[in-house]
Protein backbone atom coordinates (compact mmCIF):
# COMPACT_ATOMS: atom_id res chain seq x y z
CA UNK A 1 0.00 0.00 0.00
CA UNK A 2 1.20 3.37 -0.94
CA UNK A 3 0.46 7.11 -0.86
CA UNK A 4 0.20 9.69 -3.26
CA UNK A 5 0.47 12.37 -0.52
CA UNK A 6 0.89 11.79 3.10
CA UNK A 7 0.25 14.15 6.28
CA UNK A 8 1.89 17.35 5.58
CA UNK A 9 1.76 19.98 8.65
CA UNK A 10 -0.86 17.94 10.65
CA UNK A 11 -1.82 15.65 13.40
CA UNK A 12 -3.78 12.87 13.65
CA UNK A 13 -5.27 9.93 16.42
CA UNK A 14 -6.47 6.40 15.03
CA UNK A 15 -7.94 4.34 17.83
CA UNK A 16 -8.28 0.53 16.89
CA UNK A 17 -12.08 0.11 17.58
CA UNK A 18 -15.31 -0.47 15.54
CA UNK A 19 -17.79 2.59 16.65
CA UNK A 20 -17.00 5.73 16.23
CA UNK A 21 -19.59 7.06 18.46
CA UNK A 22 -17.91 4.87 21.78
CA UNK A 23 -14.47 6.30 20.66
CA UNK A 24 -16.10 9.95 20.46
CA UNK A 25 -17.82 9.31 23.95
CA UNK A 26 -14.68 8.57 25.79
CA UNK A 27 -13.16 11.73 24.09
CA UNK A 28 -16.35 13.45 25.74
CA UNK A 29 -15.53 12.27 28.97
CA UNK A 30 -11.81 13.06 28.52
CA UNK A 31 -12.54 16.75 27.77
CA UNK A 32 -14.99 17.46 30.54
CA UNK A 33 -12.53 15.64 32.68
CA UNK A 34 -10.08 18.43 31.95
CA UNK A 35 -12.49 21.18 32.70
CA UNK A 36 -13.94 21.60 29.26
CA UNK A 37 -17.81 21.81 28.50
CA UNK A 38 -19.46 20.78 25.14
CA UNK A 39 -20.76 23.50 23.40
CA UNK A 40 -23.12 23.92 19.96
CA UNK A 41 -19.71 25.63 18.31
CA UNK A 42 -19.79 24.85 14.25
CA UNK A 43 -17.46 22.91 12.94
CA UNK A 44 -16.15 26.40 10.75
CA UNK A 45 -16.11 28.25 13.97
CA UNK A 46 -12.07 27.43 14.56
CA UNK A 47 -10.40 29.01 17.42
CA UNK A 48 -7.35 29.98 15.22
CA UNK A 49 -5.22 29.00 18.20
CA UNK A 50 -2.39 26.23 17.69
CA UNK A 51 -1.01 25.04 21.01
CA UNK A 52 -3.05 22.67 22.50
CA UNK A 53 -2.64 23.41 26.31
CA UNK A 54 -3.61 27.70 25.27
CA UNK A 55 -6.93 26.31 23.76
CA UNK A 56 -9.88 27.78 24.87
CA UNK A 57 -12.21 26.39 22.24
CA UNK A 58 -11.34 22.43 20.86
CA UNK A 59 -13.36 21.37 18.10
CA UNK A 60 -12.80 17.90 16.54
CA UNK A 61 -13.83 15.37 14.12
CA UNK A 62 -14.41 11.61 14.74
CA UNK A 63 -14.53 9.38 11.25
CA UNK A 64 -16.12 6.04 10.94
CA UNK A 65 -13.58 3.33 10.97
CA UNK A 66 -11.62 2.41 8.15
CA UNK A 67 -8.95 -0.52 8.36
CA UNK A 68 -9.99 -0.92 11.67
CA UNK A 69 -9.34 2.74 13.03
CA UNK A 70 -11.47 5.81 13.99
CA UNK A 71 -9.74 8.49 13.15
CA UNK A 72 -9.49 11.99 14.89
CA UNK A 73 -8.42 15.34 13.87
CA UNK A 74 -8.94 18.33 15.74
CA UNK A 75 -8.73 21.68 14.98
CA UNK A 76 -6.69 23.30 13.72
CA UNK A 77 -4.66 20.48 11.77
CA UNK A 78 -0.97 21.25 13.18
CA UNK A 79 -1.28 18.91 16.38
CA UNK A 80 -2.81 16.18 18.04
CA UNK A 81 -3.19 15.57 21.88
CA UNK A 82 -1.09 13.17 22.76
CA UNK A 83 -2.31 12.64 26.57
CA UNK A 84 -5.88 12.03 24.16
CA UNK A 85 -4.25 8.85 22.28
CA UNK A 86 -3.29 7.27 25.74
CA UNK A 87 -6.43 8.07 27.55
CA UNK A 88 -7.95 6.61 24.60
CA UNK A 89 -6.20 3.34 24.28
CA UNK A 90 -6.35 2.71 28.29
CA UNK A 91 -10.03 3.43 28.51
CA UNK A 92 -11.25 1.55 25.45
CA UNK A 93 -8.77 -1.19 26.00
CA UNK A 94 -7.41 -0.88 22.59
CA UNK A 95 -4.38 0.40 20.15
CA UNK A 96 -4.29 4.18 19.70
CA UNK A 97 -1.78 6.03 17.30
CA UNK A 98 -0.44 9.46 17.75
CA UNK A 99 1.08 11.11 15.18
CA UNK A 100 2.42 14.48 14.04
CA UNK A 101 4.45 15.41 10.85
CA UNK A 102 6.08 18.94 9.93
CA UNK A 103 6.17 20.17 6.26
CA UNK A 104 9.63 18.63 5.44
CA UNK A 105 8.46 14.97 6.48
CA UNK A 106 11.49 14.31 8.57
CA UNK A 107 10.26 16.49 11.70
CA UNK A 108 7.75 14.24 12.83
CA UNK A 109 6.20 12.57 16.35
CA UNK A 110 4.58 9.74 17.33
CA UNK A 111 3.26 7.21 20.07
CA UNK A 112 1.63 3.90 20.18
CA UNK A 113 -0.25 2.51 22.39
CA UNK A 114 -1.70 -0.21 23.64
CA UNK A 115 -4.24 -0.33 26.68
CA UNK A 116 -1.81 0.92 29.33
CA UNK A 117 1.27 -0.01 27.44
CA UNK A 118 3.61 2.17 25.05
CA UNK A 119 4.78 0.45 22.61
CA UNK A 120 6.48 2.79 20.58
CA UNK A 121 6.92 6.38 21.03
CA UNK A 122 9.71 9.10 19.65
CA UNK A 123 9.54 13.00 20.08
CA UNK A 124 11.17 15.39 21.22
CA UNK A 125 9.71 18.34 23.34
CA UNK A 126 11.15 21.90 22.00
CA UNK A 127 9.73 25.28 23.15
CA UNK A 128 9.44 27.13 20.10
CA UNK A 129 7.26 29.78 18.11
CA UNK A 130 5.16 28.14 15.74
CA UNK A 131 2.97 30.21 13.09
CA UNK A 132 3.14 33.09 15.77
CA UNK A 133 2.34 31.23 18.81
CA UNK A 134 5.17 30.47 21.75
CA UNK A 135 4.69 26.80 23.05
CA UNK A 136 5.83 23.40 23.08
CA UNK A 137 5.84 21.20 20.00
CA UNK A 138 6.91 17.41 19.54
CA UNK A 139 8.87 16.75 16.87
CA UNK A 140 11.97 14.36 16.64
CA UNK A 141 14.39 14.25 13.61
CA UNK A 142 14.20 11.10 12.62
CA UNK A 143 15.27 9.97 8.95
CA UNK A 144 15.79 6.25 9.35
CA UNK A 145 11.98 6.14 9.39
CA UNK A 146 9.29 8.16 7.33
CA UNK A 147 6.00 9.16 8.61
CA UNK A 148 4.52 7.03 5.60
CA UNK A 149 6.34 3.93 6.84
CA UNK A 150 4.34 4.21 10.08
CA UNK A 151 1.06 4.47 8.13
CA UNK A 152 2.00 1.99 5.69
CA UNK A 153 2.82 -0.38 8.32
CA UNK A 154 -0.36 0.19 10.13
CA UNK A 155 -2.56 0.88 7.45
CA UNK A 156 -3.76 4.20 8.92
CA UNK A 157 -6.37 5.61 6.79
CA UNK A 158 -6.63 9.15 5.51
CA UNK A 159 -2.83 9.81 5.39
CA UNK A 160 -3.33 13.35 3.22
CA UNK A 161 -6.35 14.48 5.35
CA UNK A 162 -6.88 16.74 8.18
CA UNK A 163 -9.96 18.60 10.37
CA UNK A 164 -9.39 21.59 7.33
CA UNK A 165 -10.03 19.01 4.83
CA UNK A 166 -13.03 17.33 6.24
CA UNK A 167 -14.47 20.72 6.40
CA UNK A 168 -13.52 21.78 3.15
CA UNK A 169 -15.63 18.07 1.84
CA UNK A 170 -12.41 16.13 1.06
CA UNK A 171 -13.65 13.19 3.55
CA UNK A 172 -14.76 10.58 0.28
CA UNK A 173 -18.15 9.96 0.58
CA UNK A 174 -17.71 5.88 1.49
CA UNK A 175 -15.87 7.38 4.70
CA UNK A 176 -19.68 7.69 6.22
CA UNK A 177 -20.75 10.87 8.05
CA UNK A 178 -17.97 12.44 10.53
CA UNK A 179 -18.78 13.28 13.87
CA UNK A 180 -18.08 16.74 15.51
CA UNK A 181 -17.47 17.70 19.01
CA UNK A 182 -16.81 20.89 20.25
CA UNK A 183 -15.59 21.92 23.52
CA UNK A 184 -14.72 25.37 25.23
CA UNK A 185 -12.76 26.32 28.52
CA UNK A 186 -14.54 29.04 30.52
Amino acid sequence: MTFDVIMNNSGALYIEYHDAAVVAGALRHYMLARGYRETEHSPDEMSGRIMIPDKRRRLFFVIPPKNDFVTIWEDPRYFADRFLAQYLARTLTTHAVWIEVSGNEVGWARGIYAGEITLEERFEEMDTTFYGEYGTIHFAFDIETTPEDLITRLHLPYADLHYEAVLAGELPSGAGKPLHLAFERS
